[in-house]
C-alpha cells in the first residue's frame, strides 16, 4: 500500500511539472532582446547622468523602451508574471519621466539611481527570460 502510494504522489509530482512546463511562455528571442536593449541603454544613460541637456531625452526614451516591453510582453500567452515584471519596469521609467516633466531640476544623483534601478529590474528579468524552455 505504501509503494502505491508513493507511487501515485511521484506521478502527481511528474504530472505537475509536465503540465508547468507545457503551459509556461516558451523562450522568445524578441522579448529576450528588449529586454537586453533596455539593459545596456540604462547603463549608458545612468553614466550619462551629468549632462543635463540629454538626461530628459534619455528618460523618454527609455520610457517608450520599456513600454514598448510591456506591451509586447502583454500578449504573449501564459505569461502573466512576466507582464507584472514588465509593467513595473515601465511604471520605473515613466517615475523618472514624470519628474523631469515637473520643470524642477532633477539631480544627477537621481537620475543615477533610477537607471540603476531600471538596469537591475532589467537584469532581473533578463535571467528569468533566458531561463524559460526552449
Amino acid at each position: 500500500m505504501k509503494k502505491l502510494l508513493l507511487t501515485l504522489f511521484v506521478l502527481n509530482l511528474t504530472g505537475c511539472a509536465v503540465y508547468d512546463a507545457v503551459t509556461m511562455t516558451k523562450y522568445d528571442p524578441n522579448e529576450y532582446l528588449l529586454i537586453s536593449e533596455i539593459r545596456v541603454d540604462a547603463r549608458h544613460y545612468a553614466q550619462g547622468c551629468g549632462n543635463p541637456v540629454m538626461n530628459r531625452p534619455n528618460a523618454i526614451a527609455m520610457a517608450q523602451k520599456t513600454e514598448l516591453f510591456e506591451v509586447y510582453s502583454e500578449n504573449l500567452p501564459s505569461n502573466g508574471d512576466g507582464t507584472k515584471a514588465a509593467k513595473a519596469l515601465n511604471e520605473i521609467a515613466q517615475g523618472l519621466v514624470a519628474q523631469y516633466n515637473t520643470g524642477n531640476p532633477v539631480s544627477p544623483f537621481f537620475c543615477k539611481l533610477k537607471f540603476e534601478g531600471i538596469e537591475h529590474s532589467a537584469d532581473t528579468i533578463q535571467h528569468v527570460l533566458g531561463n524559460r524552455p526552449r
